[in-house]
């Protein structure tokens, strides 16, 4: 596997006249930052700037034109290959009806052979006029017979059309996998739209791009990132092999794109990483190995979401635990044992329960330094799970921005019992938990600038609704942005190397358009990235 040490940029440069954020708040800012090697050497005055390189040293000097600058933003949790992806398939975000989504689709279809899949991704049935899931004869309509695969805004659900589901083996006989479903009509034929583990058997027979399409994909989703102000990423991206994906990130980085990349890897590679003396953390700069990813539900916005109690909008179910309980606490024991950090999707209480339960398994059974387990999404809590995640240690990977979209259902899903302790951030802050912000993208935006203006207004992007959705959760900007910068890092293990523009850790930052301390709350989602800077070298500039 590819882990070698990547080289530091031979770089001096003093970047100055901005205003220099040493840490996530308003107070110790500076006008100057000296980066010597990739780090960042002095953060004060211009004159002791230019003074504090080696003897004969002559730095370059970049201009900011006074404007703000922060650390790099951390996205804690997103999926680099979807994304890319997502940079190229058809765009379902924001239809409004099933005849806009069929629309879409035959324009896209046009382009295709007839052979040819329509894949996209997007669609949320609570936004279409019907407020119903489109269904495979909907596709077959709007596709002319052409295998169509279109995946929900969420990832966990997806409608085929009949050819699709014919190539893939799908049909009436074809029983419900484990921890997943097949929709089924009244006489007991698929209707298109498959859950959770489904999903699997279709897209192990849907034919993937090739290793340099992948390749070229996952860069555009690089420098998409680096354009936002992302300078680091925890991503969840599937792979046969070990070595494949860390090649892929390293080539995008040799050809010109130096995100920095953590890498959460599927617990399916966990035996061949068990042959090799790679664990959580060892690597480089550029990328490392992080967490195991580990799925415990499903999605809120489909209903799979493990919940203790019924939907309160769909007494029939409570959700889907995509992993049995004993397999995760086995698998989550394995990944201890071994030294790796675990991260486990969970968002319903019932899901994040189960997950505690695991985590508390293997750190009773072996005690060892903390490896930072964490919980992703975490939206569906009660005072006592808070309670649990604080006791393990457990760090909270969340999504601001989810706020944004689920909100227009999010109390019809679980009631008003329950919405209480949801989406519940300053709670889980006052109670002592690490919160890591992130966007799980392509499900969202990666714009950080959205995820603070989410977590800071608890509003959607037209400043609904007045006051803010349970505006009693709303943390602080300087609290929102540690989440995006010094949160990503710990979970990291590496907030001694990033987070913050202290001497000595990477040069990595970010320059804003505007004062995110001094402008409104609601103009933070239309701050502009400037420039962002990796390792002292400006890979992004607005021109």
């Amino acid at each position: 596997m590819p882990m070698e040490l990547g080289r530091a940029p031979d770089n001096a440069v003093v970047f100055q006249n901005g205003v220099f954020h040493v840490l996530a708040n308003r107070l110790r800012q500076r006008e100057a930052l000296a980066v010597y090697r990739g780090r960042i050497l002095y953060a004060g005055e211009r004159e002791k700037a230019m003074d504090a390189f080696p003897q004969g040293v002559n730095p370059e000097v970049v201009d900011l034109e006074g404007k703000i600058v922060l650390p790099g933003f951390v996205d804690s949790h997103l999926h680099l290959v979807s994304l890319g992806m997502s940079l190229r398939n058809l765009s379902l975000s924001g239809v409004r009806s099933i005849r806009e989504l069929q629309d879409r689709v035959s324009r896209h279809a046009s382009r295709l052979a007839q052979d040819e899949w329509v894949m996209g991704r997007g669609w949320d049935q609570d936004l279409l006029d019907e407020k119903r899931f489109p269904t495979r004869k909907d596709l077959d309509e709007a596709g002319s017979g052409r295998p169509v695969y279109l995946t929900r805004s969420c990832g966990h659900l997806a409608v085929l059309s009949s050819k699709a589901l014919e190539i893939v083996g799908i049909g009436r006989e074809t029983p419900d996998p484990p921890g997943g479903q097949i929709d089924r009509d009244a006489y007991g034929d698929p209707t298109g739209i498959l859950r959770e583990a489904a999903l699997g058997i279709a897209s192990a027979k849907i034919p993937g791009p090739e290793r340099s399409s992948l390749a070229e994909m996952t860069a555009e989703a690089m420098k998409h990132l680096l354009s936002l102000g992302i300078t680091s990423v925890h991503t969840n991206d599937g792979s046969r092999h070990l070595e494949d994906m860390p090649a892929i990130y390293r080539s995008a980085q040799l050809g010109g794109v130096p995100l920095r990349v953590y890498w959460d890897l599927p617990y399916s590679l966990l035996p061949e990483l068990a042959t090799t003396p790679l664990r959580t953390g060892d690597g480089d700069d550029y990328v490392r190995i992080g967490a195991v990813k580990l799925m415990a539900d499903g999605s809120l916005g489909g209903r799979t979401a493990a919940l203790e109690k019924p939907y309160a909008d769909d007494r029939s179910t409570s959700g889907i635990l995509v992993t049995p309980p004993d397999r995760l606490r086995e698998a989550v024991y394995t990944c201890h044992a071994l030294g790796m950090q675990v991260a486990i999707h969970a968002i319903g209480d019932r899901a994040v329960r189960v997950a505690l339960e695991a985590i508390g398994y293997a750190q009773s059974r072996i005690i060892r330094a903390p490896l930072r387990h964490r919980v992703v999404h975490a939206q569906i809590l009660s005072p006592l799970l808070m309670s649990e995640m604080k006791r393990a240690r457990v760090i909270a990977d969340i999504q601001p921005k989810f706020i944004t979209t689920d909100r227009h259902w999010a109390l019809q899903r679980v009631g008003p019992e329950r919405i209480r302790s949801s989406y519940a951030w300053r709670t889980m802050q006052r109670s002592g938990l690490m919160l890591a912000g992130g966007s799980d993208c392509p499900v969202e935006p990666a714009d950080p600038c959205y995820g603070i203006y989410a977590a800071v207004t608890r509003q959607d992007l037209d400043g609904e609704p007045a006051g803010g959705f349970y505006p009693n959760e709303r943390i602080s900007v300087e609290d929102a942005i540690r989440m995006f910068t010094m949160g990503g890092a710990y979970g990291s293990f590496q907030e001694n190397v990033k987070g913050t523009l202290e001497p000595g850790k990477l040069a990595d930052f970010v320059v804003l358009s505007d004062d995110i301390f001094q402008i409104s709350p609601d103009e933070i989602k239309d701050l502009e990235v400037l420039r962002t800077v990796v390792g002292g070298e400006t890979v992004y500039h607005k021109t």
